[in-house]
């Protein structure tokens, strides 16, 4: 038996877990002096599409081959959604394993307070919700953090030791741990994009937020206590300022044959699509660096690794080098339609996870929390549970089980204006079951419903062929939608009935 103390807010409360010694890990250790609970590395990158890892769709473009290597041997899951299109309420989904509409958290926090009042949304993460992290420390295990954070970064807002992270550097953020290079003010104010001063930092990120991640593992392993690492990578986010020799193997003639190098700036280059792939390139570099080390340690028999992305590819019109691809979905980062939702996840753990599996089940970002908890057997206390929206996913990832039937289905909102092609902006709701998605206006007079398996694209409505679907659908969605939280809705936010191409 253990007591855990839970710190919330300015709560404590106090609970008693029973330690079972069987499952996939043993949370009690036969020996006091070593832990044998699994430990889990996380690794989640910045506006990467569901086509931009080569395994994915075979795109020569793509130069990932130590992320393909990792779905060789482990499970790819092509139809893994996150519960919102852009960075913010995408992450505080799978921290708390609510939907972060509900937590007014609706699209990209600022670290300015009027901006965030503008938009409807909260400061930061609010302390009273339990996240995963808190849970895990409780429990015994040593939490870390590195790279993006992005839960909150006003003068006021927490670091992430208030959500029970034990190491930490990170940027966006309140944190006073910055990550190397990252040294300007904590808070970014409206419309920054970085606060780091080297201009050249998104170059060096992937490679310092992985040496802080093998140095927090280096420091869990000699404490003998099982570890949880959150590796939150910049790449592909804006800007992507790299180092001239990051371009060796991405020729001019490969990407823009066109193009050259910018004459005032020769680290810099005017192709969008060599630095672009080549940023990806580097971070899998990196990636594989990680993978090395648990293997080189002994540790990777006993850890879950997991690669996914916070939304879908950001659009070219908001940044030049954003070239990511959605592969064969409609939509983008911001959009509801898949392509700004669906987004690669790969599950690597010699041994436990199958190899040379494709798994075509639907899986979300809000299943993490209760999956990650059963994983290293670390018991959910009941209060807590009743607020997650997800399904615990272990049997999926361990014995290729179906997902277990949904008590809550997943449902998205986008409450603002979209950038880009107006053939990517959906609706402003959007709900699934089975195959079938629908997506609704804020006044429920437009409707759109696909079937994924037949039109993954979206681009058949059928919702006239289907009337008691979307009576079911809808009647469950507009239930779902007068729960969140009042707040601004950009006017006329949502699809006015365009067709795919619009003409």
């Amino acid at each position: 038996m253990a007591v855990c103390l839970f710190k919330i807010g300015n709560m404590n409360f106090l609970f008693i877990v029973l330690l079972s010694l069987v499952g996939l890990g043993s949370s009690a250790p036969a020996d006091q002096d070593v832990d044998t609970r699994p430990n889990v590395v996380f690794i989640l990158a910045d506006d990467w599409g569901w086509g931009d890892v080569g395994i994915y769709n075979g795109d020569t473009r793509a130069r990932t081959p130590r992320l393909d290597e990792m779905g060789r041997q482990g499970t790819v899951f092509t139809d893994f959604h996150v519960a919102n299109p852009v960075c913010s309420p995408s992450r505080t989904a799978f921290m708390t394993g609510r939907h972060p509409a509900t937590l007014k958290i609706h699209t990209a926090l600022s670290g300015n307070h009027a901006q965030n009042a503008a938009r409807g949304c909260a400061d930061f993460l609010p302390q009273d919700i339990p996240t995963l992290t808190l849970l895990l420390q409780s429990a015994g295990y040593d939490t870390g953090h590195f790279g993006k954070w992005h839960l909150g970064g006003t003068e006021d807002a927490p670091a992430p030791s208030e959500y029970g992270i034990n190491s930490s550097a990170t940027y966006v953020s309140n944190d006073p741990h910055r990550l190397p290079g990252c040294s300007g003010p904590p808070n970014p104010g409206p419309g920054t994009k970085l606060n780091c001063t080297d201009m050249l930092w998104p170059g060096r990120s992937s490679k310092a937020i992985v040496d802080l991640g093998i140095d927090f593992i280096q420091n869990a392993t000699a404490k003998k206590a099982p570890f949880y690492l959150n590796l939150w990578f910049h790449i592909s986010h804006a800007p992507l300022n790299l180092l001239k020799e990051q371009f060796t193997n991405f020729s001019m003639k490969t990407f823009c044959p066109w193009s050259g190098m910018t004459p005032d700036l020769e680290d810099f280059t005017s192709c969008p699509e060599q630095v672009f792939r080549a940023a990806q390139h580097d971070a899998d570099m990196h990636i594989g660096r990680m993978l090395d080390f648990l293997q080189e340690k002994g540790l990777d028999k006993n850890t879950l690794v997991v690669f996914s992305a916070d939304n879908g590819p950001e659009d070219v019109r908001i940044y030049f080098n954003s070239v990511g691809t959605a592969g064969p979905f409609r939509g983008r980062k911001r959009s509801i339609y898949e392509g700004g939702v669906r987004v690669p996840f790969i599950a690597h753990w010699p041994g436990k996870i199958p190899a040379h599996k494709v798994s075509s089940e639907t899986i979300s970002s809000l299943d993490w929390f209760p999956t990650i908890a059963k994983i290293t057997e670390t018991p959910i206390p009941p209060n807590w549970n009743a607020s997650l929206r997800g399904v615990d996913i272990s049997d999926v990832l361990f014995e290729g089980a179906a997902v277990e039937p949904r008590a809550h289905l997943l449902t998205w909102e986008w409450r603002y204006a979209l950038q880009g092609n107006c053939w990517n902006e959906a609706p402003r709701f959007a709900i699934r079951s089975g195959d079938m998605k629908l997506l609704m206006n804020t006044n429920a007079t437009y409707v759109e419903l696909y079937n994924l398996t037949s039109n993954p694209f979206e681009g058949d409505n059928v919702a006239a062929q289907y009337p008691d679907i979307v009576d079911e659908l809808g009647t469950q969605l507009k239930a779902w939608a007068q729960e969140l939280p009042a707040g601004p809705v950009t006017e006329n936010a949502g699809c006015r009935g365009y067709k795919f191409p619009h003409v």
